[in-house]
């Protein structure tokens, strides 16, 4: 029993399987592809739950700066005295219950 095929025949064959391997490569690959992009989904969401938690700090923390900022002040008119100490006091006792409740929030 003799087989005989020609070059156009063999060169076919050989396309033919080399396209299916070619197939059976890109539909791993897109597999791998879905995945990655999952997972890059749920690190974008985390990364925008984190960002908003900071923008609220950040503004709490400013908050806290302004009231520190302003105890400093009327301690400081007080020392001079240019401004009553009790106002001082009142001033101090505003930026440690700033401080207080921005510790009481974490």
């Amino acid at each position: 029993m003799n087989v005989m095929i020609d070059l156009k025949t063999l060169f076919l064959i050989v396309l033919g399987i080399a396209l299916l391997v070619l197939i059976v490569y890109l539909i791993q690959l897109t597999r791998k592809l879905l995945t990655s992009m999952d997972h890059t989904i749920n690190i974008l969401e985390d990364v925008a739950t984190i960002t908003d938690l900071a923008a609220k700090r950040s503004k709490d923390v400013d908050g806290i700066i302004g009231d520190v900022s302003e105890s400093v002040e009327s301690l400081s008119k007080a020392v001079k005295g240019d401004q009553n100490i009790f106002s001082a006091i009142s001033s101090v006792i505003k930026a440690v219950a700033a401080v207080k409740k921005a510790g009481s929030k974490e």
